[in-house]
């Protein structure tokens, strides 16, 4: 009786000891969640990196890792001729969006208190809209969005954190995926090597998805917001194909500066920009994304939102940015360590 006793009570300490130690490291994740979405974004960028490497041992002799400083050379080359070109353009574009939303506000005020519909809003309305110092300083509004993504993707120490982490993955990747199955018990590692596997080919999928959707919505609405005569139109572009990395959430926002700016040329530009904008986001979601979707990681569109919305009430800006390919992580992680290894069998 007391042996059993005794056995229970180490059981219990084990347990108990067990419990502590998941707590403090839940704690310790949670207290460097921003270094590990960081560590997050390295991985993402490496896989890129060695994929497009992997393109270039495709189609020419070059071995690895010099299919790889062929990729970085190669991406410099494209940064420097952005820089050189294009960044001028835009950031001469987006000097003049700043001024020139302000302007779109206060017409959209004049539009809708003068407009035929204004005698049907309520008074306390109408004199919060001609009221001019309740309207948001445009400055203070573009302030606060740059510090809230200044705060979630941190200093330029932050940035070179996740390019060398890339670096490093990309460079000796069989290093690190060898390090990580041998925290697994023998039994299971091929297992493991074999999940790792499509947890990277998933993620690779998912990257050549967006970056597909992201250049070909770029072209479009900047080729069609220049052709309707909107200001701005290679900046509402790029802006537009930027926004397009974060699903759902990022169409609506990449529409609002393009709907404010038609203002600045005229209502009914502003409701044919909203109308382009909508026709191009069912286009992409009924057409583009099914057929890149294909070939690519395809993951529920609710599964995207929820994840999306989530991750960017609890960790902000950072949060949205790694949400999806996070959701895609742990879809299939569920889909081969549950559902096929427990539930199936």
């Amino acid at each position: 009786m007391a042996k059993n006793s005794s056995t229970d009570l180490q059981r219990i300490v084990l347990i108990a000891a067990a419990l502590t130690l998941l707590g403090v490291l839940g704690l310790l994740m949670w207290a460097l969640i921003d270094v590990l979405f960081m560590l997050f974004l390295g991985v993402l960028l490496a896989i890129a990196l060695r994929f497009a490497a992997g393109q270039v041992q495709r189609f020419t002799p070059i071995p690895h890792p010099w299919s790889l400083g062929v990729v970085l050379a190669i991406a410099l080359v494209v940064l420097v001729l952005s820089l050189v070109l294009l960044v001028p353009a835009v950031i001469g574009q987006f000097g003049d969006l700043v001024e020139q939303v302000e302007t779109a506000i206060v017409l959209l005020q004049d539009f809708l208190t003068s407009g035929p519909w204004s005698d049907h809003l309520p008074p306390d309305v109408i004199d919060d809209l001609n009221d001019t110092t309740n309207l948001p300083s445009i400055q203070n509004t573009l302030n606060r969005l740059t510090g809230a993504f200044g705060r979630g993707f941190g200093i330029l120490a932050n940035l070179l954190f996740i390019l060398f982490t890339a670096l490093f993955l990309a460079v000796d990747a069989q290093r690190y995926r060898s390090s990580l199955v041998q925290l697994v018990p023998p039994k299971g590692r091929p297992r493991a090597r074999q999940v790792i596997d499509q947890v990277i080919d998933g993620l690779k999928m998912w990257l050549v998805g967006r970056v597909v959707s992201m250049v070909l919505i770029a072209l479009v609405i900047g080729v069609g917001l220049h052709l309707m005569g909107l200001p701005l139109a290679l900046a509402l572009g790029v802006l537009t194909g930027l926004f397009e990395f974060i699903p759902v959430v990022g169409a609506l926002l990449s529409a609002v500066p393009a709907i404010l700016m038609g203002f600045t040329v005229g209502p009914m530009v502003a409701l044919y920009v909203a109308a382009f904008y909508l026709v191009v986001q069912q286009v992409e979601g009924n057409v583009l994304t099914p057929i890149v979707q294909m070939k690519t990681a395809d993951l529920p569109p609710v599964l995207t939102l929820t994840a999306v919305v989530a991750m960017g009430l609890l960790f902000g800006p950072l949060g949205v940015l790694v949400a999806t390919p996070l959701a895609l992580v742990i879809m299939i992680l569920v889909q081969e360590l549950y559902i096929h290894d427990v539930l199936e069998r």
